[in-house]
């Protein structure tokens, strides 16, 4: 898991929105799990897939809603960063989407198979 600063914009499926100044993504992959036995404390380790995520704090502007958010499925998304871009194709809404009324905005997860940098 990363967790950048500087991040700019999140657009989904083609629509900007503002976001915090950072976000925690993954690009997905393999993860190693340690299988504990033996005199050495260790005999190996076993590989599952991990999806990968875009995790942000969107800020909804004037005529943006939570649902346009909560409801994508296999969607382009995007992060948009000072250094980077992170882009998923086929990313899907994973996150709790409870809102912030003091602040109009709501933390989403964006889940899919794969995720890329792009510089």
């Amino acid at each position: 898991m990363t967790t950048v600063a500087g991040v700019q914009s999140l657009d989904v499926g083609g629509v900007s929105y503002n976001t915090a100044d950072t976000a925690t993504y993954n690009l997905g992959g393999k993860q190693r799990e340690n299988i504990e036995g033996g005199g050495s404390g260790s005999v190996g380790w076993t590989e599952k897939g991990r999806a990968a995520f875009i995790e942000v704090k969107v800020f909804l502007g004037k005529g943006q809603s939570d649902k346009d958010l909560t409801s994508v499925e296999k969607s382009e998304i995007k992060l948009n960063c000072a250094d980077r871009t992170v882009v998923m194709k086929f990313g899907t809404e994973m996150g709790s989407g409870d809102n912030d009324a003091s602040d109009n905005s709501l933390t989403v997860r964006f889940v899919g198979p794969s995720a890329r940098v792009v510089s």
